[in-house]
């Protein structure tokens, strides 16, 4: 027999930040919603722990910006780009707190915390939560319909319409006929760990050196988030049983200040190590059916290398919940404006991820050339550190000149 759940206007499938944000946003707002997330319980699954603050701001105006707070959202206030071609004290740091008012710097924090927050607001706002949910089927049309198992029972439900969130998956895309390009420039890994007491805790490293490209967000109380993006001939470089073992150890790091000893000499792991290949993804098809809308990672994304999905997920999210509370036309024509504006967006991130790869994601003798070249430039013209912005800043309000072929010859060309 199957439970069929009557009365519902949203489905959301996904209940990671965007669908999780969405949830309680829309149930906020007077909307009955059911989220549905494949999980028991949430767990660390390594990326998506760092925010900026332009999306920040997006949490904020959906709601949401508590449950960074408290899951252990930890503010970082500089940022120093290390490097092999300079040395440790010559390294750049940038004041990150002054880009957004009323914002701060940007964030680092346990993802499966902050998820798991979002959703016990949206539960305790009025939502369905259900965790656990397996089988999902998502069927688009003036009436869609989804269908799912949860502890051995059936369920259906006939929403208005259905939210997909499940992310890098695609499970939503793919069954309402929405299929992904894909690139991969690189790839990259992940570790939490604790221990890291001698490292400034309001200070996020990044730098490249051999061929590792670094990072080093902090999360408060000596945790950290390591990553590490390398070469895609050397994808099974950390695994195996000595892996966490090999990731730490290549933080020792000329780059860094005393060899990156607070680092690898301190370092513990408190989660797992991931790897994965870092995709940009493409759709080929509408993101937006009659039924169904499509948000965050599942819509497609930009290079990881970047650090925006999170902060385009909310995006998405809020534009997507001010469609639906603002009015009753739900058609897909109603999402004429979001898709624009997504296009736009992403547009640009693509352009800007595509440059900071090229910079800092690939090695060798001409890759680190090629970034000593464009740090004098810099150094000598502070518009050709634009496409940086876009950690900072959302999208529309970088210089329009960073996204042009000119604007990349004259930052990669051999003589500057």
């Amino acid at each position: 027999m199957t439970v069929e759940h009557n009365g519902i206007d949203v489905v959301v499938v996904g209940g990671g930040i965007a669908g999780a944000s969405a949830a309680a946003n829309l149930v906020l707002n007077g909307l009955s919603v059911v989220l549905l997330e494949k999980q028991e319980t949430y767990q660390d699954i390594v990326r998506g722990e760092w925010i900026a603050p332009w999306g920040l701001r997006e949490a904020q105006t959906l709601g949401v910006e508590e449950a960074f707070g408290l899951g252990g959202a930890w503010e970082i206030r500089e940022w120093t780009q290390w490097d092999e071609t300079v040395a440790p004290a010559e390294a750049e740091t940038v004041d990150m707190t002054r880009f957004v008012p009323g914002v701060g710097g940007p964030m680092s924090f346990p993802h499966h915390e902050v998820c798991a927050l979002m959703a016990e607001q949206a539960e305790d706002d009025g939502a369905e939560v259900v965790m656990g949910a397996q089988r999902v089927r998502v069927t688009a049309g003036t009436i869609p319909e989804v269908r799912w198992t949860h502890a051995g029972q059936e369920h259906l439900a006939k929403p208005r319409i259905v939210i997909g969130a499940t992310g890098r998956g695609c499970t939503v895309g793919r069954q309402v006929g929405v299929s992904m390009a894909t690139s991969v420039h690189h790839w990259g890994g992940g570790l939490r760990v604790t221990g890291l007491d001698d490292w400034p805790m309001d200070v996020q490293a990044m730098g490249t050196e051999d061929e590792k490209m670094f990072m080093v967000f902090p999360q408060g109380d000596g945790n950290a988030r390591l990553y590490i993006n390398f070469p895609t001939a050397n994808r099974k470089l950390y695994q195996g049983p000595e892996g966490e073992r090999r990731f730490i150890a290549d933080f020792e790091l000329a780059s860094l200040p005393d060899r990156g000893k607070a680092v690898y000499g301190a370092a513990k792991p408190i989660g797992p190590l991931k790897l994965w290949p870092s995709v940009a993804m493409f759709p080929e098809q509408p993101i937006v059916l009659d039924g169904v809308v499509l948000v965050g990672d599942e819509a497609g994304n930009a290079d990881t290398v970047l650090g925006t999905g999170l902060s385009c997920s909310l995006r998405d999210t809020r534009a997507v919940c001010e469609v639906l509370t603002g009015g009753d036309d739900w058609s897909p024509a109603a999402f004429e404006g979001y898709l624009a504006e997504r296009k736009f967006r992403m547009d640009r991130l693509h352009f800007g991820a595509g440059i900071i790869a090229k910079l800092h994601c690939e090695f060798g003798p001409v890759a680190a050339e090629r970034r000593r070249r464009a740090r004098e430039l810099m150094a000598d013209n502070f518009a050709a550190s634009v496409t940086g912005l876009l950690n900072m800043v959302p999208p529309e309000d970088v210089p329009e000149f960073g996204f042009s072929e000119f604007f990349a010859e004259r930052l990669f060309r051999e003589r500057a």
